[in-house]
């Protein structure tokens, strides 16, 4: 099984992107799949593009995308991608956009991952994690719903998904009473909810 991992640069004043890190730390935990990783840009125009071409030089099975989620407090994964982009942070070009992803696409797209039996293997490992029925409005649910799009449109056969992921700690010393999670702890929970692909 190939595997293609894809994570975040940071943002929003931000000097690390967790998403990216984690990817980086579950990639090398990794030994029952082939896994190459990706650093996206959070950028609208480009996150897709570039995410599409690794898949056409890779022919993955499985692409998972990692996204941070600051505020949450553990591992999340996302059950659906919605086609609207509706967020006044701006991505890393400064763009603000109120708009659809795609001008005639579905207003939904589900996951393609088995999320329930993620969750529950993370928990099994005594870790938590959740089903989140929203990606947000941001760079994170634009890339989600463009390569799951990508995926339905060209009928290729692999599975997408997404995963929201907490601060670490080293985020949030001036925020003591945001959460966070250690990093370890993080690409844990990537690593056990992949094995359920392997089962």
């Amino acid at each position: 099984m190939k595997i293609l991992l894809t994570g975040f640069d940071p943002f929003g004043g931000e000097k690390i992107n967790p998403s990216w890190q984690a990817v980086c730390a579950a990639a090398e935990k990794i030994d029952f799949a082939e896994v190459k990783t990706l650093l996206v840009p959070t950028e609208y125009f480009t996150s897709v593009k570039k995410a599409v071409k690794a898949i056409g030089e890779f022919s993955p099975d499985v692409v998972v995308s990692v996204g941070q989620a600051g505020g949450r407090a553990s591992v999340s994964f996302e059950r659906v991608a919605v086609n609207i982009i509706d967020s006044d942070s701006p991505d890393n070009t400064g763009l603000r956009l109120h708009a659809l992803n795609c001008e005639g696409g579905a207003d939904k797209i589900f996951s393609t991952l088995p999320v329930e039996d993620m969750v529950k293997a993370v928990n099994a490992s005594g870790l938590p994690a959740y089903v989140s029925e929203s990606a947000g409005r941001f760079v994170c649910n634009h890339l989600f719903y463009g390569l799951l799009k990508y995926a339905f449109d060209n009928a290729l056969p692999i599975r997408v998904g997404f995963i929201h992921v907490p601060f670490i700690p080293e985020q949030t010393v001036s925020r003591p009473n945001v959460a966070s999670m250690s990093l370890e702890n993080i690409a844990d929970s990537i690593v056990s909810a992949l094995t359920v692909l392997v089962k």
